[in-house]
């Protein structure tokens, strides 16, 4: 074992009777000072890596911490415009013609624990309005590639909406974390986010999920079936002018 400082550890296969320069690396190790995990890589031939110990920095750096040994990975990710809901006053699904956003079964299972899993949604799409009707956006996760007004559900109060406005952008941020991992159909999943619009809405300019005083968590999630994720709304007005649609929308998978 070849130390260099105290960072980049190099190992190298001692009974191979060829020149240093010439063997290949078994393993490029960085050690991190203050004792966290040690991140253990696939590494060139030692000739390649002209600064071993520049070249874990800069590792180090593009994974982050990387104390858990994981990344951050895109799910779902839709660029595509959804169909627009207009005249409506129930709630309708916004993601009719994108693909399906499926959370596979184990997902919130992992030989570590799975408490404190997350799934991070962000969405963003254009509302517009006559008068100042309300909207109201809800998270369904169903065990079925259908919409409906079931499932496990999040959603915000009918916020109200800005007068007059022209497809004005909105946004959304969500996580759902599991709080703890039980038998089938008897795990709770909490979730936690915000609806905003700086143009589309009326002050605040924002609204919660859930709304004041309402359960964010479910405590019958099953980690060992697949569900889908849909994204709906609900306008408090009918009118054609009274519209909102779904522009972007992705999924990361945390921890």
């Amino acid at each position: 074992m070849i130390h260099l400082l105290d960072k980049p550890t190099l190992e190298f296969d001692f009974l191979d009777k060829r020149p240093i320069s010439e063997r290949p690396l078994k393993r490029f190790e960085i050690v991190r000072p203050n004792g966290g995990r040690r991140r253990i890589l696939d590494a060139p031939r030692l000739d390649a890596v002209k600064d071993p110990e520049r070249w874990g920095r800069k590792l180090a750096r593009r994974n982050m911490s990387f104390l858990t040994g994981t990344n951050v990975e895109v799910l779902y990710s839709s660029i595509a415009l959804g169909t627009q809901l207009a005249s409506f006053t129930t709630e309708d699904n916004l993601m009719k013609t994108l693909p399906v956003c499926m959370i596979p079964a184990g997902f919130f299972f992992s030989p570590n624990g799975a408490t404190g899993k997350t799934l991070r949604v962000k969405v963003c799409g254009r509302l517009g309005t006559t008068g100042a009707p309300t909207f109201t956006w809800s998270l369904r996760l169903l065990t079925s590639t259908t919409w409906s007004a079931a499932g496990h559900l999040w959603k915000t109060a009918a916020l109200t909406a800005g007068t007059t406005q022209t497809l004005a952008p909105w946004f959304m941020d969500f996580e759902f974390c599991l709080n703890t991992l039980g038998a089938p159909a008897l795990s709770t999943l909490a979730g936690f986010g915000e609806v905003r619009s700086p143009l589309g809405l009326a002050s605040p300019f924002a609204g919660t999920i859930p709304a004041n005083n309402t359960a964010f968590t479910v405590t019958t999630y099953d980690s060992t079936v697949n569900y889908w994720l849909f994204l709906s709304a609900t306008c408090g007005t009918s009118d054609a002018l009274n519209l909102i649609n779904l522009a972007l929308m992705k999924v990361y998978g945390e921890n």
